[in-house]
């Protein structure tokens, strides 16, 4: 018995000799293009869902290609019902998940339905990166689509429609946008000034890139007729862009991150987590989907990495790990519980003060000035607060300045707009950071505060109820700016910690030191780079402004009676609340 068509399947009408198209009448053409204008123009999500998949079918899964290339699996049917139905889309999800496969070809077929008026921005690491994640799938998809008037230009990253006079529409198509780190301010720029009927921003590996992104497409690209932002990773940091992005609607403490599979996020948009343990081909029991993870490699991954590990929870379940478990100084749920990522409500005008990293190495390390203040709250209580990071950069090609004197330029200007005097101004003077501070002394003036991070640490007690000093708990000078500032969290006196920081402060770990006494030593900045990928500079100058408040104006931490908490323990392990509220640090 022949199968009755189903109801949105374009037909030709026998009677207005029309093609219906689910109830939309349109001129007689193929069934590409009548699947297209149905995906397009139906506002059911039923018929969207349809849409897409027999779209799917007809490029990317008939007989003439030697294997399906967009399979509807499980997996694939929940993130195209997530994106079908909401305008902000978190996905998270385990290694090999089908995550950017799944995005592409939703970027692919929202542009093919209307290839004037849709710009799909992917955004990445860098191009050699995203090749090998969702420009890669991108490119697979397109290539094998016989016939569609595009044309590809993979070596910038783009894609676009051709007109039928061979002109190229360059506002609409797919545009791959580079967004590591570094290349931050130029990734956002590009969004500045986007004019376009719809506009989807697809962020691939969220947790890599800054949360400038998030920004920039919220404050600018949003103010388009139609707008979709989709933001995906394996979950790490709830400080990182991602992390942020997935926050629970009523906060972390309102979800299990271990369990809960989906919730709504405080963007009004969704969350979905993919777990690599609730893999289709787990639960099926066979590897009916075999680039999905299987039995057989979640074995594997055990075993390597440990079922506990922040590999594992990460990479193979999916979840936001909980940071106190690990050996790091700072803990993601101190901060938040303490308040420290909170504004201060001044009592008065408080002093301004600002720490500098010189970042005087070879290994690309950034020039860091973190400007903060120190003074009494509306409470009476004497607090310091971290304001802005303020990258510093050198002309290169400025052959008639040296750059240590573009440095020493950029922070008098910044210093001066700020009210920054010299004696409120600290700096690492390791190393070849000396000369440099010479320098800065000489042209800013002589009271700046040089500090040698691998000097002895200081004869200053690190509490009001602690008997010690920092030289009975500290190995060097930088071990107990680092630890200091964990005083000074627990006993609510440090405010303005962005969520950039508390990434990197929450990164490093310490090992304890056996002598005439147990003493702390945080690890070597090599043995940070190799893990988190760069060097702690932003926390660094954070420190440094910090201990300007300890050494010019007697900020120590007074801590809470109830508390009574003496010297430094160990992160208490539980996860309980994260990060309130999006800020962008880099200036």
């Amino acid at each position: 018995m022949k199968s009755k068509p189903h109801v949105y399947e374009p037909r030709i009408d026998p009677k207005t000799k029309k093609m219906d198209v689910g109830g939309l009448l349109i001129p007689p053409t193929n069934t590409i293009t009548g699947l297209l204008y149905g995906f397009a123009n139906h506002d059911s999500n039923k018929a969207k869902e349809y849409y897409f998949w027999r779209l799917c079918d007809e490029l990317w899964n008939h007989s003439d290609l030697p294997e399906p290339m967009m399979v509807k699996h499980p997996w694939a049917v929940d993130m195209i019902k997530a994106v079908i139905r909401n305008k902000y889309v978190a996905i998270g999800g385990a290694a090999n998940s089908g995550k950017s496969h799944t995005m592409a070809a939703w970027g692919i077929l929202n542009w093919l339905a209307q290839p004037r008026d849709t710009l799909v921005l992917l955004t990445s690491t860098t191009l050699r990166e995203a090749r090998k994640r969702i420009w890669g799938s991108v490119i697979s998809l397109l290539m094998v689509i016989e016939g569609a008037p595009i044309r590809i230009r993979d070596s910038i990253g783009n894609a676009a429609y051709v007109t039928e006079t061979g002109n190229l529409v360059e506002r609409a198509g797919l545009s791959l946008i580079a967004a590591e780190r570094s290349k931050t301010r130029e990734a956002v720029g590009k969004f500045i000034g986007i004019k376009q009927k719809k506009v989807i921003l697809i962020g691939d590996e969220l947790s890599e890139l800054s949360e400038a992104i998030l920004q920039a497409g919220l404050s600018n690209l949003s103010k388009n007729p139609s707008f979709q932002l989709i933001g995906m990773s394996n979950p790490s940091s709830r400080f990182d862009a991602f992390g942020v992005w997935s926050e629970p609607k009523n906060g972390w403490d309102s979800v299990d991150t271990h369990l809960d599979d989906k919730w709504k996020t405080k963007w009004g948009g969704s969350y979905i987590r993919f777990d690599g343990e609730k893999s289709p081909n787990i639960i099926a029991g066979e590897a009916i989907y075999p680039w999905l993870p299987t039995t057989e490699k979640i074995d594997e991954d055990k075993a390597l990495l440990g079922p506990e590990s922040r590999g594992y929870m990460r990479m193979v379940r999916a979840i936001f790990f909980d940071s106190d478990e690990s050996e790091g100084i700072y803990s993601e749920a101190e901060i938040t519980r303490s308040g420290a990522m909170n504004p201060v409500q001044w009592a008065g005008v408080p002093v301004a003060i600002a720490g500098l990293d010189p970042a005087f190495t070879n290994g690309g390390d950034r020039c860091i000035l973190y400007t903060g203040a120190v003074g009494y709250d509306t409470t009476g209580q004497y607090v310091c607060e971290l304001k802005e990071a303020i990258h510093l950069n050198d002309d290169a090609k400025n052959k008639a300045v040296p750059r240590t004197y573009q440095i020493v330029r950029q922070v008098k200007e910044e210093c001066a707009k700020r009210g920054i005097t010299p004696d409120n101004l600290a700096l690492d003077s390791t190393g070849a950071g000396s000369p440099f501070a010479d320098v800065l002394s000489a042209e800013f003036g002589e009271g700046v505060l040089r500090v040698s991070f691998g000097g002895k640490a200081s004869d200053k007690r690190v509490s009001v109820n602690s008997k010690l000093i920092g030289q009975e708990l500290y190995v060097n000078r930088v071990s107990e700016l680092w630890f200091v500032g964990k005083e000074f969290i627990r006993t609510k006196q440090l405010f303005g910690v962005s969520n950039d920081l508390a990434q990197e402060i929450t990164g490093r770990n310490y090992d304890m030191i056996k002598g005439a006494t147990l003493r702390m030593k945080i690890e070597s900045k090599p043995e940070f780079k190799a893990r988190f990928g760069k060097s702690p500079d932003l926390a660094d100058a954070a420190f440094l402004c910090l201990d300007l408040a300890r050494q010019r104006h007697g900020f120590v931490a007074v801590e809470p009676p109830e508390d009574n908490l003496t010297g430094f323990t160990k992160p208490r392990r539980s996860m309980k609340s994260l990060a309130q509220a999006v800020t962008i640090d880099v200036i």
